[in-house]
């Protein structure tokens, strides 16, 4: 046990199993999956993660059976019996460091998760669901009978491969949850009508696989206790699951959970450890070992859940994504060192083409060949720019051994994060320039804020430095157009200049961005009395906002009386304003109280082309001045990390 947070880092019985602390890593799937095998980045991923000091891993879900799994192969298909020595391979590195390894088996259902299949959706009734356009294939009594094989079948390849156990996902809206829930399912047959008719499909999987494996294979379940949909399930269906599944006396724990599919991989604008009061219930109750997770982003959090009997086992999984070595850092005292998860599921939630990290470079990267050793010779490194860019790469070419100067003009570390951090239910961007900042001061980086290298500065800066990095950002993009009223870019609008003291009417316009800036302006004005119209001339709303996102995000600007537009263009005319119908039709006149234009950010270059040899985007041994982040293209905050820690280990 942990004098830092002794409570977490205590070690439990689990069935016949004992592990060496209550911190998990909750299922999330890495789509680093080829033809349904895990390769050999996906063995690496979980290496790192039981390096990093859980006490257990459950793997991300796993399809049981072919009427599930989509046809780009990206998840892991353990019905197959050729995933049992890739399965091995993950069983191995997560035993070595001393961890269980679960594996989570799984059926959509209806649910396709945005995926192309080849055959029809597999469900138990009939309904579709409002996420997918097609009606799916309702199973007869005997394709459900025979359907729970798969569930032994693979439970079985888990078994030979060497995992500990697995966990039946029974939440989400997947195809155990749509048996249970008596909004989807009617059907009529005994697996359908009362709770113990919608019961039998889940009792059959758990005796499928208790039957397909070793006595102290651990069986545990995924409930979802509040399912927070209009006619979904709630806690008091979820605590009679529960009373029945500790009644069997052959399920081990329960993992408590909330959501359904699009929305329970939760975003910032969703309080921390929103399951754990259900988990509390859920424990009480049933009196089986609980797991909770979602939102849980600290061991503090962990060990106070432990504490006080909220749950047995707290998990995590983007916290874990973000810094791996997050129970490592905590139980020896380095919680300042933790690189912290933001929560936005811009990188961890894309699968472009799996898993990466909005904070964290390595993930789906692999950690650079630069970082195994110590320079041979430190240099002498500049860096202008104090934002996400000119940080990571300050971080990685500190902690290589280089000696780093950094210039910041403002008087606070962040750039445009610190302006984006601003937001409604943004604030938590601001911790990857919190961590990299501690970074900074850990390795010794020379911070000078209010410190404006200007391009007459550049031959003396050169005469000193033996290589210059320019991470100089971006700006809004200019709005000066003519106009009767005022017109404001997002920054404005979140750093407080030049409103209005009175508000009125305001219509804010996003040209073709479809990200997070000019929603937020429009919730930050509609939250400040403002009436709101939000105009796009994009055919679709929010079109680049993460998909668990965009729904809560909607929601609060409808609940906040904003008008919501698309395909409109806006544009000024004789100091009047127009919207003008990007596929055709009659213009609007439109009259304003104030206008909010949201145009593409412009890099801040000027540095970069007064460099008297150029600059360059990729780090050599001549090469003296190089470029990274929003200074060489205005992007997100995750390619100004990745390019940042390649920079920074390649100097």
């Amino acid at each position: 046990m942990s004098e830092h947070f002794p409570h977490a880092f205590s070690g439990f019985t689990l069935g016949r199993h004992e592990l060496k602390n209550r911190l998990v890593a909750l299922p999330a799937g890495t789509s680093m999956a080829d033809d349904g095998i895990p390769t050999h980045a996906d063995v690496d991923h979980f290496d790192r993660l039981a390096a990093g000091g859980v006490g257990m891993i459950v793997a991300g879900a796993s399809i049981v059976d072919p009427s599930s799994w989509p046809r780009s192969g990206k998840l892991v298909a353990a019905f197959r019996e050729e995933v049992v020595p890739a399965m091995a391979d993950k069983a191995e590195v997560v035993h070595r460091h001393g961890a269980l390894l679960v594996g989570q088996l799984a059926h959509l259902g209806r649910e396709t998760i945005g995926s192309e299949y080849d055959v029809p959706a597999l469900a138990a009734a009939a309904s579709r669901t409002p996420r997918d356009a097609h009606p799916p294939h309702v199973a007869s009594t005997d394709e459900v009978t025979a359907q729970l094989a798969w569930w032994g079948r693979s439970a079985r390849h888990f078994d030979l491969a060497g995992l500990d156990g697995v966990e039946v996902h029974a939440a989400h809206g997947y195809l155990v949850a749509q048996f249970l829930s008596p909004t989807v399912n009617t059907r009529t047959d005994r697996y359908g009508g009362d709770l113990v008719g919608r019961l039998r499909y889940l009792d059959g999987v758990v005796d499928a696989m208790r039957a397909a494996t070793r006595d102290d294979f651990l069986v545990g379940v995924r409930l979802t206790a509040e399912e927070e949909i209009p006619g979904g399930m709630g806690i008091e269906s979820c605590l009679q699951v529960a009373e029945h599944l500790a009644a069997r006396g052959d399920v081990d724990y329960l993992s408590i959970t909330h959501g359904v599919r699009g929305a329970y991989v939760k975003d910032a604008t969703n309080p921390d450890a929103v399951a754990v009061p259900s988990a509390a219930r859920v424990r009480e109750v049933s009196g089986l070992p609980v797991l909770v997770g979602q939102r849980i982003r600290d061991v503090a959090t962990a060990d106070h859940v432990v504490r006080t009997g909220k749950a047995d086992l707290v998990g995590m999984a983007r916290a874990l994504i973000a810094d791996p070595e997050l129970p490592n850092k905590s139980r020896d005292g380095r919680v300042e060192q933790v690189r912290g998860c933001l929560g936005v599921n811009q990188d961890c939630r894309a699968f472009d083409p799996h898993l990466h990290c909005a904070v964290n470079a390595e993930v789906g990267r692999g950690r650079h060949p630069g970082l195994a050793a110590k320079v041979a010779r430190g240099r002498e490194v500049y860096v202008v720019g104090g934002g996400p860019a000119g940080l990571e790469t300050a971080r990685v070419a500190a902690e290589r051994g280089h000696r780093v100067t950094l210039f910041e003009r403002a008087g606070e570390l962040g750039g445009a994060v610190r302006v984006a951090a601003r937001s409604p239910h943004r604030s938590t961007l601001v911790d990857v320039v919190d961590y990299l900042s501690r970074e900074a001061r850990r390795l010794k980086v020379d911070v000078n804020l209010g410190a404006e290298i200007a391009v007459d500065d550049l031959t003396d800066v050169l005469g000193v430095a033996d290589v210059l990095v320019l991470a100089t950002g971006s700006r809004p993009g200019a709005v000066d157009v003519a106009s009767a009223v005022p017109v404001l870019s997002v920054d404005d609008v979140l750093l407080g200049h030049g409103l209005p003291a009175t508000p009125g009417t305001v219509v804010v316009h996003d040209e073709s961005d479809g990200f997070w800036p000019a929603y937020s302006a429009a919730e930050a004005l509609a939250a400040a009395g403002w009436d709101v119209r939000m105009t796009t001339a994009m055919a679709g709303l929010a079109a680049r906002v993460p998909h668990e996102s965009v729904g809560p995000l909607l929601r609060r600007l409808g609940s906040a009386g904003v008008r919501l537009d698309v395909a409109q263009r806006l544009t000024s005319e004789a100091g009047g304003w127009t919207l003008r119908p990007v596929f055709g039709g009659a213009d609007e006149p439109v009259a304003p109280d104030l206008v909010v234009m949201h145009r593409d950010r412009v890099a801040v270059d000027e540095l970069h082309r007064a460099a008297p040899d150029g600059v360059a985007l990729v780090a050599s041994p001549t090469a003296r001045v190089l470029a990274v982040g929003d200074s060489v293209a205005p992007r997100r905050i995750s390619h100004a990390i990745a390019e940042g820690y390649r920079l920074g280990a390649e100097i």
